[in-house]
């Protein structure tokens, strides 16, 4: 009989303890055990027997964790309010001091981290912030992780998912966009029409340089005829014989003594070559007598 009790006190006793003992940490976790109140050891992923009743066991993921912040309000160096919304992941990478050192450090890091982006951006103008979120991004993550070290944390990424300027501020500049294009357009219209214009004048100058070398041309090709055939004509009457134009001379005489003048004037050089025809001669002749 008292064996018997024995044995249902041990199993009862085995019952109680063991699953007090036997801790299973899985991956990607680590376990920090304490034994009253204080830190034992760090227990890697496995099978585990940690002493019953006076020893527990925090588990904490080493793997990286994303964190969405919420969004937030920031004013920047010009006084605009702009809403931003950031992203960030991290990983545990000492479990002693995360656990230890700072009674919540994943919410110490969000305080700091908008801490941080409060004075970065209230030290850069609108256009700088809108237009340099990768230089934020730099900034802001070379804060955190310095700060963070001391958690046991480690910032692996920052990003700057959206930033929004208030409605008086896009009102502002969707104004000046529109300023912006308009003007823009204006120019555009301006500059179009004079190079319109000058292309005009330089088509119209061009065809009057043309013009003008097409009668210079035309009129040095007709001088250039008339001078040729003067030429030609010259060296024409440098072969002709004498007798030639004193047939002409004649046959002018025979034309002007059939019309209605009473007096023929005539070149001397004229009238001697008329006498040096025998019929006129004979004639002249008789009337010297």
């Amino acid at each position: 009989m008292l064996g018997l009790l024995a044995v249902i006190f041990i199993v009862v006793l085995l019952v109680l303890i063991l699953p007090a003992t036997i801790r299973i940490i899985r991956q990607p976790h680590q376990g920090v055990v304490i034994t009253l109140g204080k830190y034992e050891t760090t227990l890697a992923p496995g099978l585990h027997f940690i002493k019953p009743f006076i020893s527990s066991v925090i588990r904490v993921s080493t793997a990286q964790q994303p964190l969405d912040l919420d969004k937030q309000v920031v004013i920047t160096k010009d006084n605009a309010e702009i809403e931003v919304k950031i992203s960030l992941k991290y990983h545990v990478t000492d479990i002693q001091d995360f656990v230890f050192k700072n009674e919540d450090s994943v919410r110490s890091m969000i305080q700091d981290t908008r801490a941080s982006l409060r004075g970065i951006i209230g030290n850069k103008m609108l256009d700088e912030v809108l237009n340099g979120t990768q230089e934020i991004n730099r900034g802001l993550f070379g804060e955190i992780s310095n700060v963070t070290a001391g958690y046991g944390l480690n910032v692996d990424r920052i990003n700057i998912d959206t930033v929004k300027p208030s409605v008086e501020i896009q009102d502002s500049m969707n104004k000046l966009l529109k300023a912006a294009r308009n003007r823009d357009a204006t120019v555009a219209e301006a500059e179009g029409y004079s190079k319109s214009v000058a292309l005009k004048n330089k088509a119209d100058n061009d065809a009057w340089v043309n013009s003008a070398q097409a009668k210079a041309e035309a009129v040095k090709k007709t001088a250039d005829a008339e001078a040729y055939r003067i030429d030609a004509v010259n060296l024409s009457l440098n072969k002709v014989h004498d007798g030639y134009f004193i047939s002409q001379n004649i046959e002018a005489f025979k034309e002007l003594a059939k019309s209605d003048a009473n007096t023929v004037v005539m070149p001397s050089n004229a009238i001697d070559s008329l006498g040096q025809i025998p019929a006129i001669k004979a004639l002249l002749k008789s009337e010297a007598k």
